[in-house]
């Protein structure tokens, strides 16, 4: 009888819901969640860590870093110190913060940035565009923005800045470029291709030097208009230069040799023989370098280059040359 009482008040295992244990899964799960952290909370720290490190304008650095952990653009977002993060995302910043304080440059640290409107994939070793270039780019922009056909050159082109926000915006130019690093080099094709700008932009990697101005894709063409921004930092003047700079960029992108005018003289000679008489070279040049090139231009290449004007930055410094074929 007692054996029959004890089998009347077993419950079969079967019987019991299945959903029971996994509810108290997800119970547990839940309760080991990590609550939310204020961005000001998650930063607090690495205000001081930056400032040590030597790292200049604090706040923005940040923000650019938690737009980029949250997945934002810089732009949208209007005070970052209201955001929250995951416990994900709060190890991400650390990181990003951890290289900051090497000095990485912030464009690196990122892997894209923006120039004029445009997006660009960034990597070490490629030159990255200063602000003062997006003043530069711009004027060339609006002095061609009502011409019905343009071919364009650019000598040096980096990651494609320059030729790739001057296709966005004008739709009648069709731009070639010559870049000397392979990386660089793969960098442009990629991003112009991110840009859906691939069929108008044809970069070689190619070093340039006396007479082996282009390369041979490119030695028939004749070209509307030559841009460059070439290296002209002053060899004597590397030792001022910010770690970002030394550690990370690419120093060839930088040395314009003794007077900062190495690679601007070729491409002074490039131009006199590869553009259409009438066309213009547009060049972004250190301060002193405006009048010195307008001296060369009289002594050195008068009936075939003519200097034109030079042109003040938004730092109202005197950087930015144009110059004519005749």
């Amino acid at each position: 009888m007692l054996q029959n009482l004890i089998k009347q008040i077993q419950i079969p295992m079967r019987n019991i819901p299945r959903t029971f244990s996994v509810t108290t899964k997800n119970f547990s799960l839940k309760s080991e969640e990590a609550a939310p952290i204020g961005v000001e909370d998650a930063i607090k720290d690495w205000r001081g860590r930056l400032r040590k490190a030597g790292v200049g304008d604090i706040d923005f650095n940040l923000k650019c870093i938690v737009a980029h952990v949250l997945k934002r653009k810089f732009n949208t977002i209007s005070d970052y110190l209201s955001t929250s993060l995951n416990d994900k995302q709060v190890q991400e910043l650390n990181r990003l913060c951890e290289a900051r304080c090497g000095r990485m440059p912030l464009q690196y640290i990122i892997g894209e940035w923006d120039f004029m409107n445009i997006t660009l994939r960034t990597a070490p070793t490629v030159f990255i565009p200063r602000p003062e270039t997006e003043e530069f780019v711009q004027k060339v922009i609006n002095e061609y923005r009502d011409v019905s056909e343009l071919n364009l050159l650019e000598v040096g082109c980096g990651s494609g800045a320059m030729s790739l926000a001057i296709l966005h915006e004008l739709p009648q130019v069709r731009s070639f470029a010559i870049e000397r690093s392979l990386t660089a080099t793969h960098l442009a094709k990629e991003n112009a291709k991110l840009l859906d700008l691939e069929d108008r932009f044809e970069v070689f990697n190619h070093i340039m030097e006396a007479d082996n101005y282009l390369p041979p894709e490119l030695c028939e063409k004749t070209f509307d208009v030559i841009i460059s921004n070439p290296p002209y930092v002053k060899t004597e003047e590397f030792q001022y230069l910010q770690p970002e700079v030394t550690a990370y960029e690419n120093l060839n992108a930088l040395d314009g040799g003794p007077d900062g005018l190495k690679v601007a003289r070729l491409v002074f000679n490039l131009a006199s023989l590869y553009l259409r008489f009438g066309g213009k070279l547009w060049l972004e040049l250190g301060t002193d370098h405006p009048q010195l090139v307008k001296r060369i231009m009289n002594r050195q290449y008068s009936g075939r280059l003519k200097y034109i004007a030079g042109y003040k930055d938004q730092y109202k410094q005197e950087r930015f040359v144009e110059i004519e074929r005749v």
